[in-house]
């Protein structure tokens, strides 16, 4: 179970046992519901009468229902924060043990919920003021420092510029390729759209 996102345990382990037990019809449509009322940051994502369904549904005792819930919500939350490539993702899961079927549908859930996070960020801020936005970038090398000797490390830095605020972003060589595959995989897809 090797990842940089996410933290082996014990509890994990057993959380990721249980959600591949889980019926496969049925796991991406309780996929959906919990990660719909994250979204919504409401602490209950079932209610008493719903988890009992469950329970009968998913043959499982409450406990073990709780631990999969949980396991859910934590693993959909730490592929939130990073960017994946869908292959690289589905990868990751299938490497902290989760089977095929349920690694294609947290990707495929994963996907859906960027790509609106991504179509909201664009539609508040870009729109209001297309015309203030500027890209300005430059590229430096260290060359040589205490840690890395006779070492060079380029990096890129990237600004996004607005009237009243400006975000910087610093990006390793391998950064820069992964942000550039995210922005073509993005141009596949509005290309597919028109």
């Amino acid at each position: 179970m090797i990842s940089q996102w996410v933290k082996k345990s014990q509890s994990l382990e057993n959380g990721i046992a249980l959600i591949n037990q889980l019926e496969d019809t049925k796991f991406d449509q309780f996929l959906r519901r919990i990660v719909a009322k994250c979204k919504l940051q409401d602490n209950e994502i079932f209610t008493e009468e719903e988890k009992v369904k469950l329970e009968k549904i998913f043959k499982m005792n409450e406990e073990k229902l709780l631990l999969t819930i949980k396991t859910i919500i934590y693993l959909f939350k730490k592929m939130l924060k990073f960017l994946f490539m869908p292959a690289n993702l589905k990868l990751d899961l299938n490497n902290i043990g989760l089977n095929c079927e349920k690694a294609d549908v947290f990707v495929k859930v994963w996907s859906t919920e960027t790509r609106i996070a991504l179509d909201e960020l664009g539609t508040e801020k870009i729109n209001d003021s297309v015309d203030s936005l500027t890209f300005p970038w430059k590229l430096n090398a260290e060359l040589s420092s205490d840690f890395h000797k006779k070492c060079k490390v380029p990096k890129t830095y990237f600004t996004f510029a607005r009237e009243e605020e400006e975000l910087e972003l610093e990006l390793s060589h391998p950064d820069v390729y992964s942000v550039f595959l995210q922005f073509e995989l993005i141009q596949n897809e509005l290309d597919n759209l028109m």
